[in-house]
């Protein structure tokens, strides 16, 4: 095949990441670009697709094509994976309405409840039904001029083809309106809820090729007019594939901007042509929303930059396991699991004059691990492998707690990410790939076992049930706060 090169672009919470690769999975460049979110008020998190996603996805492009030297011609096909559910809502003319609303944006509270009751669906805060509800209670005329809703991943591939499009698997997210057994869309519950069901993009499976670069999009970014733009899918899917965790009972923590523990009961392999999140094959064990976001909420806002990545962890090193006494309970902007409340607030408890940077940083850091055990212990699925990785995971101290916390080893496997999962995905949509398997064996090594201490396991045992309990009684705490404003 003459056309021997795989782009993958991923749309993260806080950076666009492009890669290109051979077919051989061998990096030939690779570009970040980074942002910021907009956060109008609490629990409001928001983003402007046009000036964040897509000029991110064209910086890296371009970047990306000039670090190779490579023909635009020599790409063979483009995929984009990104963070979802998000609504992102277009005008008839393909122009963002009003910046996206963010997965982890708890703005629908009322509406969700109110939905719940009313249907007995199982709603949650981030599925984009009851966010389009709120902005049609709430801003009625943005909701009006609202022809079609597409998510990170899908508003790439229009940028990029003119072609509007919805993946299956984020389609069984988008808020109890697909059918997962007929692979359909339900405009019958739309129209039940109160929503137009003229903004459902139409549906495609992550490896259906959904159209090839314009002209103006090759203008823009410098690719080659008529590359195959692949649909792509959700980043759990691809950070999956671009890890190597695609066996049966393996799972992942991802250590991103949220913290996500993520498992599989079948093969990447076998639920091809499946929603796997939504059949069970693959699972949500646990959502920390202010994962890998923690540390650097401590290092910009708390400590005004004044200490940096390396300078903390050696500080944070240098404090004993549970950090003399100082506790996190690391919900910044609310807690998903295994409780789901979107009032949970971040706490520090246990401050005395004697803590530092240092303590605070690792307790931090223990406590996104702590909160990833509490949803694990409640998850149903046992795991025989559990991989981790994400910008989160370079951090040595960190990746050990977690392996301590938790009891078992981890296997870290540095240059696997989202990008590469992406720019693999797009392989397989174009046959080049005819396994999952071969992201694993072929283009990463074995990986590093970070293996637990068992003297620290056990005083984190004790730490982490104190985590729980203190975890239990402040909730009340919560609904109070949150009454006074």
């Amino acid at each position: 095949m003459e056309q021997a090169y795989l782009l993958g672009i991923d749309i993260g919470t806080s950076s666009v990441k492009t890669v290109l690769t051979d077919t051989c999975g061998h990096r030939l460049a690779e570009y970040c670009c980074c942002y910021n979110t907009i956060q109008p008020q609490p629990g409001f998190v928001e983003q402007d697709p046009d000036q964040t996603w897509w000029t991110g996805a064209c910086q890296g492009i371009r970047a990306c094509l000039e670090q190779s030297g490579i023909s635009p011609a020599g790409i063979a096909g483009i995929c984009a994976s990104g963070m979802v559910p998000n609504l992102c809502p277009l005008d008839a003319q393909g122009r963002p309405v009003r910046p996206a609303i963010l997965y982890r944006d708890n703005r629908a509270v009322v509406q969700t409840s109110r939905l719940r009751a009313r249907f007995g669906w199982n709603f949650s805060l981030q599925d984009v039904t009851p966010k389009l509800l709120w902005l049609k209670e709430h801003e009625p005329e943005a909701y009006g001029r609202i022809e079609q809703v597409l998510n990170a991943h899908s508003y790439i591939a229009y940028r990029l083809t003119g072609r509007y499009s919805s993946d299956h698997d984020i389609a069984a997210i988008f808020g109890e309106v697909y059918d997962d057994q007929t692979h359909a869309w339900l405009p019958e519950r739309m129209e039940a809820i109160g929503l137009d069901p003229k903004v459902l993009p139409p549906l495609y499976w992550p490896t259906d090729i959904v159209g090839t670069v314009t002209s103006q999009a090759a203008q823009e970014t410098g690719l080659a007019q008529g590359t195959p733009v692949v649909a792509g899918t959700g980043d759990s899917y691809t950070i999956l594939l671009g890890t190597g965790t695609v066996a049966a009972n393996e799972g992942l923590i991802y250590l991103g901007t949220a913290g996500t523990l993520l498992g599989l009961r079948d093969s990447l392999d076998h639920m091809r042509g499946t929603c796997p999140f939504i059949t069970g094959g693959a699972q949500f064990l646990g959502n920390v929303l202010t994962g890998g976001e923690i540390t650097r909420w401590c290092k910009d806002a708390l400590l005004s930059g004044t200490l940096d990545y390396a300078a903390l962890e050696q500080a944070a090193a240098a404090v004993p396991a549970g950090a003399e006494g100082l506790y996190a309970l690391p919900h910044l902007l609310g807690e998903r699991t295994p409780t789901p409340d979107p009032l949970a607030r971040g706490v520090l408890f246990g401050l005395t004059t004697a803590h530092t940077a240092g303590h605070v940083y690792r307790a931090l850091l223990e406590g996104v691990a702590y909160a990833l055990r509490d949803s694990y212990e409640h998850a149903p699925l046992p795991l025989t492998r559990l991989v981790i990785g994400g910008g989160g995971s370079r951090c040595a101290l960190w990746r050990q707690i977690i392996a301590d916390v938790l009891g078992r080893p981890l296997t870290s496997v540095p240059n696997g990410d989202n990008a590469l999962g992406t720019a693999y995905l797009a392989g397989v949509a174009l046959g080049i790939f005819d396994s999952f398997n071969t992201v694993r064996d072929q283009w990463l090594n074995t990986g590093t076992i970070i293996t637990p201490d068992r003297e620290q396991s056990d005083q984190y045992d004790t730490y982490f049930h104190f985590y729980q309990q203190l975890n239990t009684l402040v909730r009340p705490a919560y609904q109070a706060l949150a009454a006074l404003k």
